[in-house]
């Protein structure tokens, strides 16, 4: 055993017998928490939500179910839970594939891009997003919760929009945030069509439909 800096270090040839390295409380539940979200993102796209369970999760996991209502309230909190954070990757990878564009044909035709990757990818989690908003339109008690996840969604697309307005030096001749709205709207509808009839629905074709919607919800700033 080494010390350095105050802390203790663990010579190389120590390891097998010091065994790993101590977490503490809160990295153990931390590291429980990824987990659990990582096993639940498999069960619940084999599965489905409802098709799904805690123990099923909690088993895929390697935990006792008791781990999984440590740290999530249930099935509907664990699933929140990740949507929200499936969420949140997905706005990401699509703020990557726009901003570095140099106009705004080719921002939108970045994001279609990247969109369907995402469903040719991962069509069981999409079909999960689906039957999550499905699940919460059915049920007034949930419905805020699934709304507030969705709009992150349409946040991330508002701002989007403006910054391409500003970058570009135009006008909306719709709100920011309707547009948004709008073309959410596209990327869903072209995600179920896609899953359903794959060669019905070409890859370039959201690019071309949102540069046209762009086109036609802008024009160029009064000077």
């Amino acid at each position: 055993m080494m010390r350095s800096e105050g802390r203790e270090v663990v010579a190389p040839g120590a390891a097998a017998s010091a065994g790993t390295i101590r977490m503490t409380r809160e990295q153990r539940r931390a590291n429980t928490c990824e987990r659990l979200l990582a096993a639940a993102r498999r069960v619940f796209a084999r599965s489905g939500f409802h098709g799904a369970s805690v123990e099923e999760v909690a088993s895929e996991a390697g935990f006792s179910t008791g781990a999984l209502y440590s740290n999530f309230d249930g099935k509907e909190d664990l699933f929140l839970t990740l949507m929200e954070r499936e969420i949140d990757e997905h706005a990401r990878e699509i703020v990557e594939a726009v901003r570095p564009r140099a106009t705004v044909a080719e921002r939108a035709a970045g994001g279609a891009s990247r969109w369907m990757t995402m469903i040719e990818r991962e069509p069981e989690l999409l079909l999960l997003f689906m039957e999550f908003w499905a699940y919460g339109v059915r049920d007034p008690r949930v419905r805020p919760k699934v709304a507030e996840r969705f709009a992150q969604v349409r946040q991330t697309l508002t701002q989007l929009i403006a910054d391409g307005v500003r970058d570009f030096e135009l006008e909306l001749e719709i709100p920011a945030e309707q547009l948004a709205v709008a073309i959410d709207a596209l990327a869903d509808g072209i995600a179920r069509q896609k899953l359903a009839d794959p060669q019905a629905v070409p890859d370039e074709l959201m690019g071309r439909v949102l540069a046209l919607l762009l086109s036609a919800a802008t024009r160029p700033a009064a000077p």
